[in-house]
Order: C-alpha cells, then structure tokens, then sequence
C-alpha cells in the first residue's frame, strides 16, 4: 500500500483530504467514481459546488453516462466501491 498522502485539492491546501467529491461514471463496460475533487473537513462546501458547477459542463460521450455529484467517504487505500457515499451532507452543500 502506498504511503503518499493525498491531499484536499482546495488551492494552497495542504491538509489530508477526507472527502470524495465524485459521480458515478460509465463507459457501458467499465463503471467508476468520476472524480471532480478532493476534499479537507474545512473545504467541503467549496470543492462541492466548484465540482457541481464542472459536471454541468462536462458533456459525456454518446457511450458514457455520468451521475450526480455526491460526496463520499475518502479512505486512502480503498477502491471506489468501497467508499461510503453520505447522501446527508450533499444537501448541506447544493447549490
């Protein structure tokens, strides 16, 4: 396992992100989480709305089908799947 820490994506942000900022993504065959940020408990709201406001333009391919945005659980070392989405928050956050 890796030891790099990943880290919020919040501009100048240093600290271990917490939080997945992502929507689920498909190609027909292969299915993920479409990563739109990163996020420290401090930056949530700011990376949740700036990733709202990308998935509003990003137009998929005819092949691709991409969800809403939602908020996850990050836990370095796990595989998307396993990540905890937490529905509860994301309203705090839409815009």
């Amino acid at each position: 396992m890796s030891s790099k820490i990943v880290h919020c994506t919040q501009a100048g942000c240093e600290e271990p992100a917490v939080y997945k900022v992502a929507a689920p993504w498909s190609d027909g065959v292969f299915t993920e989480l479409k990563s739109f940020g990163l996020s420290c408990a401090d930056h949530l709201g700011l990376v949740f709305r700036a990733a709202e406001g990308r998935r509003k333009e990003y137009h998929p391919t005819e092949a691709e089908t991409v969800g809403n945005i939602g908020i996850y659980k990050f836990e370095q070392g796990k595989r998307d799947k396993q990540f905890q989405r937490l529905s509860g928050l994301e309203e705090n956050y839409r815009s």
